[in-house]
């Protein structure tokens, strides 16, 4: 009587291929759910990683055009805080000259109005001269700068912010400038000054502050937009490389049970293969 063994050897190379199988999937859903990434090597899916690479890319241009945007924004900000203080200053600078005026100030109450109408006239002086990031907040020339407000460089949109002229907002007469030097030739004495002069200089820094709020306001408006399309860059990005713990959660467990399944029937046909051969053995011992 002759047995066949052949299709126990097919039934345990099945089951050898099927286990690796499993193996392959119960190692993969743990790579995936280890480094919370669903595309771990460009084999697991090459068009994917294709465009998660340029969503990558769209991602970080934006945030450094943000950044920019938001640079920008404070220099312009800082502008305004200073103009709101030159603006603070002329309105004490006119209230120094109303009680200056008053029938009733003695020539030492003057003298502390002259005084101190000259302190703050250094003030504005000093105003002049300051910078963010070493680049002046103020000058006479109005030096621009154009900010890219858009991904697209050169090419797309931009908003100019420039050096304000607050020494032309402060000068009330032909060669009489209220920022001059307490101590400069142009210095303005606080009698030779009038409310009106001084009303025309507070007019002039509000002009001034209405450009850098215009402009500080375009600025919000992009960074804002700026910081829509980076979240929605970032949800894109994550629906294409982000693992679905749950799903992934569900195939480590088909795929451990497919191991524990297949680990069992390989050594359940090994076994059997085995007993065969015992038997064989036994049998042709006895002839």
């Amino acid at each position: 009587m002759a047995l066949n063994l052949g299709g126990g050897s097919v039934t345990s190379s099945f089951n050898s291929m099927y286990l690796g199988q499993a193996q392959s999937m119960l190692s993969q859903s743990l790579m995936r759910l280890s480094s919370g990434t669903r595309i771990n090597r460009a084999s697991d899916d090459p068009g994917g990683l294709a465009l998660s690479m340029k969503l990558q890319n769209a991602l970080t241009i934006t945030s450094a055009t943000k950044q920019n945007v938001d640079n920008a924004k404070s220099y312009v900000d800082t502008q305004d805080s200073a103009l709101d203080s030159v603006a603070s200053i002329l309105d004490k600078m006119s209230t120094l000259k109303t009680s200056y005026g008053s029938a009733t100030a003695t020539t030492s109450d003057k003298a502390s109005y002259a005084s101190e109408f000259k302190e703050l006239q250094a003030q504005l002086n000093a105003f002049k001269s300051e910078k963010f990031n070493s680049i002046s907040l103020f000058s006479s020339q109005s030096i621009s700068r154009g900010v890219y407000i858009s991904t697209n460089g050169s090419s797309g949109a931009s908003i100019s912010i420039s050096s304000l002229d607050l020494s032309g907002a402060l000068s009330i007469a032909a060669g009489t400038n209220l920022s001059a030097h307490k101590t400069g030739a142009n210095a303005v004495s606080i009698s030779s000054v009038t409310i009106d002069q001084l009303t025309t200089a507070v007019n002039n820094v509000a002009s001034l502050r209405a450009t850098s709020g215009a402009t500080s306001s375009r600025l919000e408006f992009s960074s804002d937009y700026l910081s829509s399309s980076m979240v929605n860059l970032e949800e894109a990005n994550s629906r294409i490389v982000d693992v679905d713990v749950a799903k992934e959660t569900t195939n480590l467990a088909k795929s451990n049970l497919q191991v524990y399944a297949a680990s069992a029937a390989l050594v359940q046909s090994n076994l059997n293969m085995g007993i065969v051969l015992d038997l064989l053995n036994f049998n042709s011992s006895r002839r």
